[in-house]
């Protein structure tokens, strides 16, 4: 199927986030880019995938789509539940989607270290809060991932690339894209802005530790 085929159905099965909260930076992923996210994340072959920060689990879907394997979506708004759960069921995924109402932030979540192969994450823009981008990738290395995956705005790819660093992970810039933000907030002035949004692959080090690894 192609890829903007798919893309539609996924974007009616997996609704925006309905009154999207500005305290979270609440932005729907794109269809077509959760799908290129899941792609990119197939390639490591993964059994089981976080999603953090999954909204209504557009993210989280795609990547049970694209890959087969187990996917936890991870979303702090509880009101979101029920759209993930029947975004999940309409594609036929729902046995391979569960979701956490969970908080992530630094080391702090639902997940332990070497609990899945991939992350596959849209986190905030850390426009309106600094740094609450890192909130989440922080978590994200901290389980010990083989891979994260990520949607940032662009702009700060040796920033990023600094702080991995200090995590025990690479950073690749796989590819540029442009993010849709639909005038959903009180601050929006225009119907639709367009934002410039890095995907980035997080690589684990050789030798570091995580799932499937061996530990002595």
């Amino acid at each position: 199927m192609r890829l903007h085929r798919l893309a539609r159905i996924l974007e009616k099965a997996a609704p925006r986030i309905p009154q999207p909260r500005i305290d979270l930076e609440q932005y729907t992923t794109p269809a077509e880019l959760a799908l290129k996210l899941a792609l990119y994340a197939s390639r490591d072959e993964p059994e089981i995938i976080a999603d953090l920060g999954a909204g209504t689990c557009r993210l989280a879907a795609a990547a049970a789509l694209v890959t087969g394997a187990k996917v936890i979506a991870v979303e702090v708004d509880e009101r979101l539940a029920p759209l993930c759960i029947r975004a999940a069921e309409e594609l036929g995924v729902a046995g391979l989607v569960e979701f956490i109402a969970s908080r992530v932030s630094g080391e702090s979540g639902p997940l332990t270290s070497g609990m899945v192969d991939v992350v596959v994450t849209n986190p905030p823009f850390g426009v309106h809060r600094r740094g609450a981008d890192w909130e989440i990738l922080r978590y994200a290395m901290s389980i010990r991932a083989r891979a994260v995956y990520a949607i940032l705005k662009s702009g700060n790819f040796d920033f990023h690339s600094r702080e991995a660093e200090k995590h025990g992970y690479k950073a690749n810039l796989l590819e540029k894209a442009w993010f849709p933000l639909p005038a959903e907030m009180e601050h929006h002035t225009s119907r639709v802005r367009r934002v410039e949004v890095d995907v980035v692959e997080f690589r684990r080090e050789e030798g570091g530790p995580g799932r499937g690894a061996s530990r002595s």
